[in-house]
């Protein structure tokens, strides 16, 4: 895995450097705080090198799911991302943290395509959505900008509420490397919306 994500890393780095990605303002967070009026991150489970996360809005006191996030780190993590990425590892919103250090949020997608809701999705949804409701998914890669310092961080596989619009970019590659990592991403996303294989942590 860490060979993996290190050649990852490598890829990220040399496409960055053509002027490859796509600038981002409005991130996923800012959309959902806005059509729904609340928004939050619950961590569902980490490791070092990933994160599956239910980016919500509040409902009372019921967190409905308006995206459920896969995320694989590009690792070793880069010295100026750091401090941002301790705050993320510690529950924070991946664009908005970033945002708050001074980045500008680049993206790149990899994959656009459709996840039938499954029983997790719908317990995280809180009934709001029934099993076989098509979910718009796409995963993407995401580097922080600073100035002239554009950095790999990670890849992310997403899937949407079906009453939730995230931003669009729509610049696309199909590298291999790249493709791989969002298969992986792509494989536990819907692994943990069809089957709820991935479990929540005590901590979570």
């Amino acid at each position: 895995m860490h060979l993996h994500i290190k050649l990852l890393g490598f890829i990220l780095a040399v496409l960055v450097n053509s002027g490859w990605a796509e600038v981002t303002p409005t991130l996923n967070s800012d959309v959902i705080k806005a059509t729904f009026g609340s928004y939050g991150v619950e961590v569902i489970t980490q490791s070092e090198s990933t994160r599956v996360a239910n980016l919500y809005s509040l409902s009372g006191d019921a967190k409905i799911c308006r995206t459920l996030a896969v995320t694989e780190f590009v690792l070793p993590m880069d010295p100026a991302l750091k401090e941002a990425h301790r705050l993320i590892r510690a529950g924070g919103s991946i664009g908005a943290t970033l945002r708050a250090a001074g980045f500008t949020i680049n993206k790149k997608l990899l994959i656009k395509t459709e996840t039938a809701a499954g029983a997790e999705f719908l317990s995280l949804a809180h009934g709001s959505v029934v099993v076989g409701t098509p979910l718009y998914t796409k995963v993407y890669a995401l580097f922080a900008q600073q100035e002239n310092l554009l950095i790999p961080y990670a890849v992310i596989a997403e899937a949407y509420h079906p009453e939730h619009f995230p931003p669009a970019y729509e610049e696309f590659s199909e590298e291999p490397t790249l493709q791989r990592a969002a298969d992986r991403a792509l494989a536990t996303l819907r692994a943990m919306i069809d089957q709820g294989q991935v479990k929540r942590s005590p901590a979570a």
